[in-house]
């Protein structure tokens, strides 16, 4: 196989597109041929005429479409086959460690299934390819395609054995993206929530105010970019990021009220868990975020 250009890579749907190049080669003694005139290498032989295989892409959302195919032979009877496909493949995406993650995005090629028990493949990893020109004109500004690999074995199908090979292309998340439009703006606010703690201990309403503010802020920036985010089960590292900004702006909303019952009773308690907090919650907050990189990323 060699790409020609992958479309869209759509992490939320489990999908991806592309357009490519395949090729087949077989000998076929029987359409072995003495060359007519000198440099005769190859003749173009009618699709249908003589026996081909067929392609079926498994894991394609819809069957793929072929633009264009040849079919030639050379006078020792070696046949090569070549078709223009375009698909949409589904695949699965492992995004635990989104959006600091690398995929792999698989097609499957079996032959068609009446001519299971006599095709077998291997494949020609040294000859598939990227084609190098796709950096000009890619469609991914999110990812960069870095390698293709080919694999062949047999696979079980209704009790028997059917041919498999399977082109594994790899793919590199760009996450600056992620960095600067969601990580930054969720770290300057939870610096904000923070700034209650050099506000005077006693001008509660004020401290309130930019919590309140803060929290509602956050929920509302979460909200603004779920439709960027995967919607999968278990949690993903810019999921970890979001929970530990939420909890630390809430642990700033508890802390300014324990200040405020402290000050009830005694003006110097209050100040105590202020002085404390500078400290423990700005900690606390680069520890987690550690762990959690950490977990994910290790």
């Amino acid at each position: 196989m060699h790409v020609m250009n992958i479309t869209s890579i759509n992490e939320v749907a489990g999908t991806f597109k592309l357009i490519a190049y395949l090729f087949a080669q077989w000998q076929d003694e029987r359409l072995a041929f003495k060359p007519r005139y000198q440099g005769e290498k190859v003749r173009l032989l009618a699709q249908g005429s003589v026996w081909q295989p067929r392609f079926e892409f498994v894991n394609s959302v819809q069957p793929h479409q072929i633009y264009d195919s040849v079919l030639q032979v050379t006078p020792t009877g070696l046949v090569t086959y070549i078709e223009r496909d375009s698909a949409a493949l589904s695949t699965e995406f492992r995004l635990r460690r989104f959006p600091f993650d690398h995929q792999t995005l698989s097609l499957f090629v079996h032959p068609f299934i009446d001519q299971a028990p006599i095709v077998v493949f291997h494949d020609d990893d040294p000859q598939t390819s990227i084609t190098a020109e796709q950096k000009l004109y890619s469609a991914l500004p999110e990812w960069n395609i870095e390698s293709i690999q080919a694999h062949t074995r047999m696979v079980p199908l209704k009790g028997a054995q059917i041919a498999e090979v399977r082109f594994d292309i790899t793919v590199a998340r760009r996450y600056g993206f992620y960095v600067w439009k969601v990580f930054l703006p969720l770290l300057l606010m939870v610096l904000l929530s923070w700034t209650v703690f050099w506000v005077d201990h006693r001008d509660l309403a004020v401290q309130v105010q930019i919590s309140v503010t803060t929290i509602l802020t956050v929920i509302a920036f979460a909200f603004a970019i779920t439709l960027s985010l995967p919607k999968v089960p278990y949690l993903t590292v810019i999921d970890g990021f979001f929970l530990t900004c939420y909890v630390f702006v809430f642990f700033t909303a508890v802390e300014l009220t324990c200040v405020h019952v402290a000050n009830r009773h005694q003006d110097a308690g209050g100040l105590r868990i202020r002085r404390i907090s500078r400290i423990l919650l700005p900690l606390g907050y680069l520890g987690c975020n550690g762990l959690i990189f950490w977990w994910f990323l290790s």
